[in-house]
């Protein structure tokens, strides 16, 4: 059975998907399987349509999209805390990856909503997530997606800053992981491409040297996905000091938490990975010949 014939029959209809089958239905995970539908070209099935429907519903008054709703969340979120207004407000991270459903009813207003909060740096700010190099991603591609080479302004902008953080070895360096983060690494590559720099080259071929020289023996990569918990009333969390490790259930609240199967992390590198090697084609395709350039 293929993935998304799985995925059509782990909830019902209405529920969207959540990231366990004890917690309810959420906007980011359902983006992401919506995600593979789009990429299966199953995105005309009826319970794809369902998914949309149950995405677009989170779109909040600013323009992005929530998380939660309390429809959906409230009777399992209300036995932790009474109040979860942080969770249940917009997201960039959350809008950046429902931003690349080019079928979502509400695609144009999210990308306007990602082009009014980029930062002036190029980035743009994660909730769930203590490395901006994924949403920037996310949303530098969104905002390129189908548009000329030359008319990509907030992805070059996205591109440069991404850049930036690329090491001289190749890798990415964070705050959690000081030795080189893998994950952060897949995403700010990611973001360069979607740019498309002209001085991006070199930068490009680094971050692919550490990505590959840094893949385990089993095919794997070291887990370096931290995914960060706020509290439900905390909406903010880049301005919380401390942080907790490895917290589980109730107790994950104001914590960081490993992708210790590394499964996410390898993911993520190997999707990096697989973009590039189109990036590298297509523009081996698009390049003119020597007899046409002579």
């Amino acid at each position: 059975m293929s993935a998304w014939e799985l995925l059509k029959e782990a909830r019902g209809p209405s529920d969207g998907w959540g990231y366990c089958p004890q917690v309810p239905g959420d906007a980011d995970i359902t983006s992401w399987v919506l995600r593979l539908a789009e990429a299966l070209g199953a995105e005309d099935d009826l319970r794809a349509d369902e998914g949309y429907r149950f995405v677009a519903a989170h779109l909040q008054e600013d323009g992005g999209i929530s998380s939660y709703l309390p429809q959906f969340a409230a009777p399992f979120l209300d036995r932790v805390a009474p109040r979860w207004d942080a969770w249940y407000a917009s997201h960039a991270c959350v809008t950046s990856a429902a931003a690349g459903l080019v079928q979502l009813p509400v695609h144009e207003r999210l990308l306007t909503r990602l082009r009014e909060i980029q930062r002036p740096d190029g980035s743009w700010p994660a909730y769930w997530w203590p490395d901006r190099e994924y949403p920037t991603a996310l949303a530098a591609e969104a905002l390129a997606a189908g548009r000329p080479h030359g008319d990509r302004p907030e992805a070059r902008e996205a591109a440069r800053w991404a850049a930036a953080r690329i090491g001289a070895d190749g890798a990415v360096r964070t705050e959690l992981e000081p030795e080189g983060s893998a994950f952060a690494t897949a995403f700010a590559l990611r973001a360069v491409l979607a740019g498309e720099l002209p001085e991006g080259r070199d930068v490009v071929r680094r971050a692919v040297s550490y990505l590959t020289d840094s893949q385990e023996k089993d095919g794997s990569w070291r887990p370096s996905a931290w995914c960060r918990v706020p509290g439900p009333m905390e909406f903010d969390p880049d301005a919380r000091e401390h942080w907790e490790r490895g917290r589980r259930g109730k107790a994950a609240l104001g914590s960081v938490v490993l992708d210790t199967k590394a499964l996410y992390t390898t993911a993520s590198v190997v999707a990096a990975l697989a973009r590039t090697s189109t990036a590298a084609v297509s523009s081996a395709t698009a390049a003119p010949s020597r007899a046409d350039r002579a």
